[in-house]
């Protein structure tokens, strides 16, 4: 952007025929240094949305002194600069993804399969094989004749009978093991199942986005037309977005009223509190 780079030097000029450093431009207007040096430089890519460099150049601006109608020459030439890269912009535009959508209602569940889970089904396995071994061994000594005691009116107990109803034991332990396993699982799986209250972001046309929850960064990009965005969250929030604002807020699918935030330089900043909108 050749025309930038000229308005660079024009503020730059002024600037440095009024003497002031770019740290003293820094304290006075709360921009910080390197988006005054990028605006100096031509090189606005630096500065992250459309309406930040609109704001910082207008502000600067004034603060040089520059008269209003250089001011909005100074932004329509900053607009045609950027109508006629609109092109490249949309093509770059397409590969923006938003970073939170792997934490929203899309996200697969995680496959687990616990530790002592794995210990358990060995145990209930060791047991079955040596029921099953001793059971085999009581059958391949059925020819060998052995003495019964007669109990009272019931008939004799054959080596075979005991080998079937040792396993039978063996397939009731397992059966009543496989079972705790399964309603251990179930209660597992409930609790993952509870989710948070969601924060919903629909844009009813083309708008700049960011949110803010303790300090970090969650998304900040581009929504476009029909668009939304979706977190899962129970924590304070900032959202911060174009004024006029193009986008419908909801939490917990009930509508927040974005617009009471506060306005500085076309942006539209509010401090989100769910606990307020319960």
């Amino acid at each position: 952007m050749n025309k930038m780079k000229d308005i660079g030097n024009f503020l730059k000029e002024k600037r440095e025929a009024k003497g002031i450093s770019l740290i003293e431009v820094e304290k006075d207007l709360k921009i910080r240094k390197k988006y005054l040096q990028a605006l100096e430089d031509g090189n606005v890519d630096v500065i992250p949305g459309k309406t930040y460099i609109i704001g910082y150049l207008r502000n600067y601006s004034r603060y040089l002194g520059i008269d209003e109608e250089n001011i909005d020459q100074i932004i329509k030439t900053y607009h045609d600069l950027k109508k006629k890269t609109g092109d490249l912009e949309k093509i770059k535009e397409k590969n923006i993804y938003l970073k939170t959508k792997d934490r929203s209602l899309f996200e697969k569940k995680r496959a687990f399969f616990p530790v002592k889970y794995v210990y358990l089904a060995s145990f209930v396995l060791i047991i079955f094989i040596g029921l099953f071994l001793l059971g085999r061994s009581l059958k391949e000594a059925q020819n060998i004749p052995v003495p019964l005691p007669e109990i009272g009116n019931e008939a004799d107990i054959t080596i075979e009978e005991k080998a079937d109803d040792i396993s039978t034991l063996a397939e009731e332990i397992v059966e009543s093991e496989s079972e705790a396993i399964i309603a251990e699982s179930e209660t597992d799986e409930s609790i993952l199942a509870e989710k948070l209250p969601i924060l919903k972001l629909i844009a009813n046309n083309r708008a700049w986005v960011k949110v803010i929850s303790e300090d970090k960064i969650i998304f900040e990009g581009i929504l476009f037309e029909g668009e939304e965005f979706f977190w899962e969250t129970d924590q304070s929030l900032e959202i911060i977005t174009e004024y006029p604002t193009k986008i419908e807020t909801y939490y917990d699918d009930e509508p927040i009223e974005i617009s009471q935030g506060t306005i500085d330089n076309y942006l539209l900043k509010y401090n989100f509190t769910p606990a307020q909108n319960i």
